[in-house]
């Protein structure tokens, strides 16, 4: 799917499940803005979970729209509509819902009453829905034109490798916003304890659109995605398990806004403080009271600027079992796959198959993985990799859920790449079963579990939940050849 260079087995994909939907995007400062105009970017599978009634808003075809078919043939279509009272917009945004000019384009011609809808090469019912937030200093147009329509960017670049296009199989929601709304960051902001886990205008209303869209066109509310916006992409998609099955943000320009939407998480509290704030703090990276989060492949580069915020992001993955793939390399603020694959662990985290995700499946969290290389954001200037992953060797796949029985396969992917890397054989890390299904594990409770392959028991425990009701096996051996996990009350 999308271009993905390697697949697990048949039907293995990566699960999800429902939650609720509350995020924004950041404002920039100009300086921000000069550099996040070239991208970030995050996919992510939808549930349905409707905001407000459907049947009380409804956008309007735009007869006007130029911009109808794709170069590869698939139809091209423009909303417009007008606010909702329930999203609370402000009256300084009353001039932001005029008629967008045709091809619209640039900060002068940002608005929030249009939208572009893409259909598949081979439009069908259940097909999955990508939704792309543009970046700042951007429109709608802007990236439809250099995924759909052959607009060539700035600098020259292949539009074919920008991490926002679409893949030929999906719907694809392209939305629009403005450099003062920013995907509604601008408003989290401005109140920080007001604003935590808190909706925003923007929010209210990319949600209500991506329910309108997929009732229209009755997509697969198990497989769903949003590309671009990085910073958008944590925060709209990070509290909204059950709206996402899985998000991708591209060099995102700040994680606050995602701490903003999910409990708070920043700033981490240092090691040696008192233990009660501790265990308050994990509580909050832990995502607890919301539902578990989509899982979140994350492309940041220690040589930009915005990537200073990433530290809170995943020391509270690590800590709050938060089900986080992360690549990294000194290959700055871009949006190319091009410039990210130049750097080997690179390769191996494009090839995550993310897109296969699926909301209503389990699905594991590894943490402290023996084939990580070290982090920028974990480890100490000399002491981390220059370039690198964290869990993107890891694949999975659902055999059983019952109420009293769950098992999955684990094992360690050797994605192709362009350039020869020595990938690991074998690997240990911590697993925590997260988006549980049919078999919901209870404090109190005692587990039995069991990690085999081909009728070799390789590792055995009893385990129970921990202080925020989450289930983890530690030091689980995995393979290239898949183990399966059972687990049992």
């Amino acid at each position: 799917m999308w271009g993905i260079s390697c697949k697990p087995p048949a039907n293995a994909l990566v699960p999800s499940r429902p939650v609720t939907l509350e995020n924004h995007f950041p404002r920039m400062s100009s300086h921000a803005i000069s550099r996040i105009s070239r991208s970030l970017a995050m996919i992510v599978a939808l549930t349905g979970a409707t905001l407000h009634a459907a049947d009380e808003w409804s956008p309007k075809l735009d007869a006007t729209n130029t911009a109808t078919k794709a170069r590869d043939g698939r139809l091209i279509e423009r909303y417009v509509h007008g606010p909702r009272e329930a999203w609370h917009y402000p009256e300084s945004a009353a001039g932001e819902w005029g008629t967008p000019p045709d091809h619209e384009t640039g900060v002068a011609q940002q608005n929030h009453n249009s939208f572009y809808v893409v259909s598949p090469q081979q439009p069908r019912d259940n097909a999955p829905l990508c939704v792309v937030l543009h970046s700042a200093n951007r429109t709608a147009y802007d990236y439809l034109g250099y995924a759909c329509l052959g607009r060539q960017l700035e600098t020259h670049e292949d539009t074919t490798t920008v991490m926002t296009n679409s893949p030929p199989d999906f719907y694809s929601l392209y939305l629009n916003s403005t450099n003062a709304e920013w995907w509604g960051y601008s408003e989290s902001r401005v109140n920080h304890a007001k604003g935590v886990n808190a909706p925003t205008a923007a929010e209210w209303r990319v949600f209500d659109t991506i329910e309108w869209v997929a009732a229209k066109y009755h997509v697969d509310r198990n497989r769903c995605g949003v590309s671009m916006g990085g910073c958008g992409t944590l925060g709209l998609g990070m509290p909204h398990g059950d709206i996402f099955a899985a998000i991708r943000a591209d060099v995102p320009a700040g994680t606050a806004y995602a701490s903003n939407r999910m409990n708070d998480w920043a700033p981490v509290p240092a090691p040696d403080a008192p233990a009660l704030m501790r265990t308050e703090w994990l509580q909050r990276a832990s995502a607890a009271q919301l539902p578990d989060p989509p899982v979140i492949v994350d492309f940041s580069s220690q040589t930009d600027t915005w990537s200073v915020t990433q530290p809170p992001l995943v020391q509270a993955a690590q800590a709050g079992r938060l089900p986080l793939i992360l690549g990294w390399g000194p290959f700055g603020h871009t949006t190319f796959s091009t410039a990210i694959a130049k750097f080997p662990p690179g390769e191996v985290t494009l090839a995550f198959p993310w897109l296969e995700i699926r909301k209503n499946e389990a699905y594991p969290v590894f943490t402290h993985a023996s084939c990580d290389q070290r982090s920028p954001w974990l480890n100490a200037p000399a002491e981390y990799d220059n370039a690198g992953q964290m869990n993107a060797y890891f694949r999975w796949k659902n055999v059983r859920d019952t109420p009293d029985a769950f098992a999955m396969q684990l094992w360690i992917d050797h994605p192709a790449t362009q350039t020869p890397l020595p990938m690991p054989g074998t690997a240990t890390a911590d697993v925590t079963v997260r988006r549980w299904q049919q078999f919901k594990p209870h404090g109190g409770e005692s587990y039995a579990w069991q990690l085999s392959r081909d009728g070799k028991v390789l590792a055995s425990g009893k385990a129970t939940l921990d202080e925020v009701n989450l289930l983890t096996l530690p030091h689980l051996p995995l393979a290239t050849a898949p183990a399966e996990l059972t687990i049992t009350r």
